[in-house]
């Protein structure tokens, strides 16, 4: 299985109950579907904590979902800060689920357009109207949709990354203690597939040059 992290930031007290009801749903679409993760939650309760925790680049963030309202948020902030400050400066790889009370409509134009802009992938209104269940209703539907939309978000993650975890997941004792050179020093491919993950060096680069490769490679067969 493949261990998949999801940031929760919400400032609701009743959170870690809300994180045992989406484990509970995804345990059981994951026996029914197969489904290739194991999602471990964990819990931010206010935007700097968050902020704080992307900043270290220490671990890897798969999937953030992000409330939209902070009622005990001193300074007024609201989810969209969050959004444009981890894609500004911190992580353009992590997948972000939006959610709020209150439908679209709620939102201003300026607070929508930040969250298109932004690549939020699925914005979700916590009284579940916002899309049908993609599979047999398991739980209560607006927390279902969350989980369907943290799977398809899982499903959809960098794809250099995604392939290459696959890759020493099934070779790992091939692979276990080889070395790629990039820009003169040494790395594990798990070193590499984190660094693809957290977005900095030398995930980066190596993205890059796959890319490059692979380009090059398309033209010469043309």
């Amino acid at each position: 299985m493949l261990l998949r992290k999801v940031l929760i930031v919400d400032d609701n007290k009743d959170t870690p109950d809300t994180i045992e009801e989406y484990l509970a749903i995804y345990k059981e679409l994951q026996e029914r579907e197969q489904l290739p993760y194991t999602l471990e939650f964990i819990w931010e309760e206010t935007i700097e904590s968050a902020l704080e925790r992307f900043d270290k680049k220490i671990e890897v963030i798969d999937v953030a979902l992000i409330d939209y309202d902070f009622s005990y948020d001193t300074k007024g902030k609201k989810g969209v800060y969050l959004v444009k400050k981890i894609r500004d400066h911190i992580n353009q790889r992590c997948k972000i689920v939006f959610n709020t009370m209150h439908g679209i409509s709620f939102l201003n134009k300026s607070e929508l357009v930040d969250l298109i802009n932004n690549d939020v992938f699925r914005f979700i209104s916590k009284s579940g109207e916002t899309f049908d269940l993609k599979y047999q209703e398991v739980g209560d539907k607006a927390d279902q949709l969350i989980v369907e939309a943290i799977i398809e978000a899982l499903d959809s993650y960098d794809p250099v990354s995604n392939a290459l975890e696959r890759y020493l997941v099934n070779y790992f004792d091939v692979m276990r203690d080889v070395k790629i050179d990039i820009n003169g020093k040494e790395y594990s491919i798990q070193e590499i597939i984190d660094a693809i993950r957290l977005c900095k060096e030398p995930g980066n680069t190596f993205v890059a040059n796959l890319l490059e490769m692979t380009v090059m490679d398309f033209l010469e067969i043309k």
